[in-house]
């Protein structure tokens, strides 16, 4: 297991089913000829409204979705380090562009290519063991943007029946974030060393993407857990025939 993961995002208070897609949602239907175009353009209309919580079909906010804690395990080649965090905020959601967002009928997948260009982590982080064979710890505030990050998502659904509507649910998902450059800035690295800490950070920000490389595999999949929890409120609450028509 590469990460420990809690995520207590948000209380939602409607339990309701049967809802509507919000107004301000762009709606497809599944027999319209430019579907797939169309569901492109309504996937990153709704991500980018996500700025506040559509709580009647239990979206939450992504502009501060605050995630209490998250541990990175050790990679396998670059980062022989634990890396925890606690309450990180997520942000960059709502400048999110979409390429290509495709759904099968045939065998429910809906699969998702889209750019977020400064997707932005905000969190307190302890750093124990090595990077390149350096030695580093710190304990303190942090930040790092992943610029113009590459979001590929594949979601399985499942269907199922409740008070003779059909919902769907996901089965499975994968998830890949590919960043084109990462900066970020970590406070009180070695026990406030600030000399100490500008070389390791230079050195860091020079070797970004490789140090997120060797990792990435568990961010990629926690962050894939996230962002289907969230998914899935909206598939609990919105029936097939809401969705799509």
């Amino acid at each position: 297991m590469k990460y420990f993961l809690v995520v207590v995002c948000a209380t939602l208070l409607s339990s309701s089913f049967g809802a509507n897609l919000p107004p301000a949602f762009i709606k497809c239907y599944r027999k319209q000829p430019d579907f797939q175009e169309c569901l492109t353009k309504a996937v990153e209309n709704a991500i980018r409204q996500m700025n506040h919580p559509f709580r009647r079909v239990g979206l939450l906010n992504l502009e501060s979705l605050v995630i209490p804690e998250l541990t990175i395990a050790a990679g396998a080649r670059v980062i022989s380090a634990l890396q925890i965090f606690k309450n990180m905020t997520l942000s960059g959601f709502n400048e999110t562009k979409c390429a290509k967002v495709e759904f099968n009928f045939d065998n429910n997948t809906l699969k998702l290519d889209c750019i977020v260009p400064h997707f932005r982590l905000d969190f307190h982080y302890e750093l124990h063991g090595q990077i390149f064979l350096v030695s580093v710890y710190g304990n303190g505030a942090g930040w790092a943007v992943l610029q113009d990050s590459h979001f590929e998502v594949s979601y399985q659904l499942g269907e199922y029946e409740n008070k003779g509507k059909t919902y769907f649910n996901i089965i499975n998902q994968q998830l890949s974030v590919q960043p084109r450059d990462i900066d970020f800035d970590l406070k009180n690295l070695f026990d406030g060393d600030e000399e100490a800490a500008d070389r390791f950070k230079k050195m860091l920000k020079e070797n970004a993407l490789e140090v997120y490389g060797d990792v990435k595999s568990g961010y990629d999949e926690a962050f894939g857990i996230i962002f289907a929890t969230i998914f899935d409120r909206l598939l609990t609450k919105v029936p097939v025939s809401k969705l799509f028509g």
